[in-house]
């Protein structure tokens, strides 16, 4: 629990529920000098701020003080799909003056976070799914009232949406000719908790998963005694962790036929591939496919597929996907402050999911 506001007396022993126990009931103990502690990174020299850290301390430096926890989603948490909630809950975290004081975090209750101040620590690349745009790498998950949320992505730190796959290529057989869309890429943060404040120090990111390139139509062209067939070529995938696929190519379906390259792979965090080329038939090119569409990246939108070629019967090449979001609501009554920039896509769309389950979303 939060210690007494200014005008009301502290007791030690609030102090030590608060904190954990000092030696010797030392109130000096609680400046931590020279016992500053760094977790994922980011350094506390203090137990809450404006305790001091040395010089003279006295009760009032306590009053409306809240024991920090760091929820480490740097060390041992998930590489994809993380709940900061769950992670709490579950004793992934560290409370600042465990390295100091001789029984801290007396008052840390795992499933009730209210009076404390909690930072999720993220200093490594974390990543969403394929599917949903709804789909989040991370999400805050939902904290009692009363806590204080603070997200720091460090330097290090990159919360990625997946990148969208390429579509496939139209087959040039006269009903399969279209080439597929490419997929949509999918989110970045998801913030489920009210007054949440994300910052984001140099070098780290907040990126969406960008779509996946459209597939490149096939081709067609019948004269008397020949039938030149030519499949096109897959969209490329979408930067994003976990990457976009790049389509595959699709073959002619003939005896001569023109068989479509694949698409490449996206890459992260950015750096959408080409599609691949479009096949073209062996009897004197009559027949061509499209190529595939280039996957997005911060520089590109996902590209369309190219039509195919011949004399009837052409594919249409297939739309590129869209890009997921950088950052997600659970709902319009979520508000957050949001320090740093964000990479792609928009920032305040309206959902987050976990599971295939939408949160706060109707």
């Amino acid at each position: 629990m939060t210690l007494p506001t200014s005008g009301n007396p502290i007791k030690f022993s609030e102090i030590e529920s608060e904190f954990g126990g000092a030696p010797n009931n030392n109130l000096g103990a609680y400046r931590m000098v020279g016992a500053a502690e760094t977790y994922g990174g980011k350094t506390f020299s203090t137990l809450d701020t404006g305790i001091p850290s040395s010089g003279t301390i006295k009760f009032g430096d306590f009053h409306g003080k809240k024991l920090n926890v760091v929820v480490d989603c740097h060390t041992d948490c998930a590489d994809t799909r993380v709940n900061a909630k769950t992670e709490y809950t579950n004793n992934n975290v560290n409370c600042v003056g465990s390295g100091t004081l001789t029984s801290p975090a007396a008052s840390r209750n795992e499933n009730d976070s209210s009076g404390h101040k909690v930072f999720i620590r993220v200093n490594k690349t974390i990543g969403s799914a394929s599917g949903s745009v709804n789909n989040c790498a991370l999400r805050t998950g939902s904290f009692e009232s009363g806590t204080s949320v603070a997200l720091d992505v460090g330097g290090s730190g990159k919360i990625v949406g997946a990148g969208g796959p390429g579509g496939n290529g139209g087959e040039g057989n006269g009903s399969g000719n279209d080439g597929d869309n490419g997929g949509d890429g999918t989110s970045a943060l998801g913030i489920e908790y009210n007054g949440t404040a994300v910052s984001i120090e140099g070098g780290g990111l907040i990126i969406c998963g960008f779509g996946g390139g459209g597939g490149g139509g096939g081709g067609r062209d019948q004269d008397i005694g020949s039938d030149a067939r030519a499949g096109g070529g897959g969209g490329g995938g979408g930067a994003g962790f976990p990457i976009g696929v790049g389509g595959e190519g699709a073959s002619g379906q003939s005896d001569n036929p023109g068989v479509g390259g694949e698409g490449g792979n996206g890459s992260v965090p950015d750096g959408g591939e080409q599609g691949g080329a479009g096949g073209s038939s062996s009897e004197e090119a009559e027949a061509s496919g499209g190529a595939g569409g280039r996957g997005g990246d911060e520089e590109n939108e996902a590209g369309s597929g190219g039509n195919g070629g011949g004399g009837q019967e052409t594919g249409e090449g297939g739309t590129g996907g869209a890009n997921g979001s950088a950052i997600r609501k659970s709902s319009d009554e979520i508000g957050y402050t949001l320090s740093g920039s964000t990479g792609g896509g928009s920032q305040a769309n309206t959902s987050a999911e976990s599971g295939g389950g939408s949160i706060g979303v109707s």
